[in-house]
C-alpha cells in the first residue's frame, strides 16, 4: 500500500496544483494597421504551474532549460542550482534523476549545467558551463566523449569559455552558444575539432555608432583603440528542427533587426521577415519552432510569449507577463512543446507553467494549417469561424487573402487584403488581377487602340487637306 502510495503522490500533487483558468492573469492582443495593440481572445491559456516537489524529485533551484526527446516523449529539466538533470514521462512522473556519468569506472559530475540536447539516438549532449565543456553521453549515462575548450587560432588565448546552449545535426556537427561570443555560433566537427564560427550575426550600424567610426577616423590610433569596439550581437539561445535548419535568438538590439533568425546548413540567415515593431524593447530568452512551424519566442523584457507564423512572420498569439500569478513570469528562460501545449520554465520561480491551446487558438491553428498543406479550399471555412469570433483579427483576413490568391479569385482576395491592412499583398493581388482583365478584354481593347488610331489618322489626313486646299485657295484668289 505505502509503495502505491507513493507510486501515486507526485500524480496527486499535479492534480491538486493544477488550475484550469476560466480567465487568464493577462490581456491577450494583437495589433491593427497602426501597429497598436488590440485586444484578441486568448490562444493559449495557463494550466498548471509545476515544481520539483510536484514531480517528486525536490524543489527546483536555478533551473535553465528545457529539452523534449521526441523519440521517447520525454522532457529533460536541467536543474543548474542542483547539478542535476531530471527526465520526466508524458505523464509529468519522474524518470530520473542524472547527477553523474561513468567514464572508465569513474565518476563524472556536472556543475552548473546550462544546456542539453537529446539525438533521435538517445546520445546526450550537455553544456557543462561550470566545467567548460561539452559531456557526451549513452542513455545508460556512459561518457563517450567530453569536448572541453577548442583549439583554434580565431579563439584567444585567455578566451573565457562559458558554453550554455547546444544543439547537434544530423551529420554530426555541434553548434555550441557561448555566453560572450559575439563572432556566431561556436561549431565543432564530431570529433570535437573547431570548424568554424555558424552563422555569424551583424554588426548594428547606429547613429551612435556611425558617430564613433568618424571620430576613430580622425583621432590618433591610440585614441581609437581605446574607444568601444563594434561587435555583432551576441546569440541567446538556439532551436533545431527536424530538418536541421537552425534557429536562433539574439539578445538585446538596438534596431530591433535580426533578433530571431533561421540558419541553412551554411549559415546564412534564410529567414523572410526582418524587423517587426512589435519586437521594440524585447529581449529574447529563446525559441521554439513546433511540427507545423509555428514560431514561439520568449520576451523576458515583458515576461510575454509571442507566436507567429513562419512565412511573413505575423503574429498569432501573445499571452503571459511579468508578476507573481500563475500565467505570468519574473524569469522566464526556456520554452517547449510537450503534449500539445507549451512550457515556460521560469528560474526565478523555479517552477514550469504548462500553457494549453484555447478553442480559438485551435482554429487559428487548424486554419493556417489547412493553407500551409495546400488545402486553400478546405482553408477558407475555418478562416471565416475565427472572423466570426474576433472581427478585429487582421490575420484571419489576411489568411482568407491568401487562400482566395492561390484559388485565383483575386477580387476576392484583394477584398480581404484590404481588410486585413495588407499592402503587399493587395498590390499582388491588384496586379493579377488586371491582368485577367486585360486578358479577358483584350480584343475589346486592341479594337478600341484601332479605332483611336483609325480617329487620329483620319483628323490629321482631314486637316492637312482642310490646310492645303487653304493655301491653294488663297493663291487662285
Amino acid at each position: 500500500m505505502r509503495r502505491l502510495f507513493a507510486a501515486l503522490l507526485p500524480m496527486l500533487l499535479i492534480m491538486i496544483t493544477t488550475v484550469h483558468a476560466a480567465e487568464a492573469p493577462y490581456r491577450s492582443y494583437t495589433y491593427d494597421r497602426f501597429h497598436n495593440a488590440i485586444p484578441s481572445p486568448n490562444g493559449y491559456l495557463p494550466k498548471r504551474q509545476l515544481f520539483g516537489t510536484d514531480f517528486g524529485v525536490g524543489s527546483f533551484s536555478n533551473p535553465n532549460d528545457l529539452f523534449v526527446d521526441k523519440e521517447l516523449n520525454e522532457l529533460y529539466i536541467v536543474d543548474s542550482g542542483n547539478n542535476r538533470i531530471v527526465v520526466i514521462d508524458s505523464h509529468y512522473r519522474p524518470v530520473r534523476v542524472i547527477t553523474e556519468f561513468r567514464m572508465d569506472n569513474e565518476q563524472v559530475f556536472m556543475e552548473s549545467p546550462m544546456g542539453i540536447f537529446v539525438a533521435r539516438d538517445g546520445t546526450m549532449y550537455i553544456a557543462d558551463q561550470g566545467n567548460a565543456r561539452i559531456i557526451i553521453s549513452d542513455r545508460d549515462l556512459n561518457v563517450l566523449n567530453i569536448f572541453g575548450k577548442p583549439e583554434s587560432d580565431l579563439l584567444a588565448e585567455d578566451f573565457d569559455y562559458r558554453p550554455s546552449k547546444v544543439a547537434v545535426d544530423e551529420y554530426g556537427r555541434i553548434f555550441i552558444q557561448a555566453t560572450g561570443v559575439f563572432q556566431g555560433l561556436i561549431c565543432l566537427n564530431s570529433d570535437g575539432a573547431f570548424l568554424n564560427y555558424f552563422g555569424s550575426n551583424k554588426v548594428e550600424m547606429t547613429a551612435q555608432k556611425l558617430v564613433q567610426q568618424l571620430w576613430k577616423k580622425i583621432l590618433t590610433r591610440d585614441q581609437a583603440r581605446a574607444m568601444q569596439n563594434f561587435v555583432p550581437i551576441e546569440y541567446s539561445n538556439i532551436y533545431i528542427n527536424d530538418e536541421g535548419f537552425i534557429f536562433a535568438t539574439a539578445a538585446a538590439s538596438s534596431t530591433f533587426e535580426n533578433q530571431v533568425m533561421c540558419l541553412n546548413p551554411v549559415g546564412s540567415d534564410i529567414l523572410r521577415w526582418r524587423k517587426l515593431d512589435w519586437f521594440a524593447g524585447s529581449n529574447f530568452e529563446d525559441i521554439h519552432v513546433d511540427d507545423l512551424g509555428f514560431i514561439s519566442v520568449i520576451d523576458s523584457t515583458r515576461g510575454r510569449v509571442y507566436q507567429v507564423e513562419p512565412d511573413d512572420g505575423i503574429m498569432m498569439f501573445s499571452f503571459g507577463g511579468t508578476g507573481s500569478m500563475m500565467g505570468t513570469f519574473t524569469g522566464p528562460v526556456s520554452i517547449e512543446g510537450f503534449n500539445g501545449g507549451l512550457l515556460i520554465l521560469d528560474n526565478e520561480k523555479n517552477a514550469i507553467t504548462e500553457f494549453e491551446l484555447t478553442t480559438f487558438g485551435k482554429a487559428v491553428r487548424h486554419a493556417q494549417a489547412l493553407y500551409m498543406e495546400g488545402r486553400y479550399e478546405e482553408n477558407i471555412e475555418p478562416w471565416l469561424e475565427v472572423v466570426k469570433r474576433d472581427s478585429n483579427y487582421l490575420f484571419a483576413y489576411i489568411g482568407l487573402g491568401k487562400a482566395y490568391y492561390q484559388l485565383e479569385d483575386y477580387k476576392m482576395a484583394m477584398k480581404y487584403f484590404k481588410q486585413g491592412y495588407s499592402k503587399t499583398d493587395y498590390s499582388d493581388a491588384l496586379k493579377e488581377y488586371s491582368l485577367i482583365v486585360m486578358r479577358s478584354n483584350f480584343a475589346f481593347i486592341i479594337l478600341g487602340l484601332v479605332l483611336i488610331i483609325a480617329a487620329i489618322v483620319y483628323y490629321k489626313v482631314s486637316r492637312e487637306k482642310r490646310h492645303i486646299s487653304g493655301v491653294y485657295g488663297g493663291a487662285v484668289r
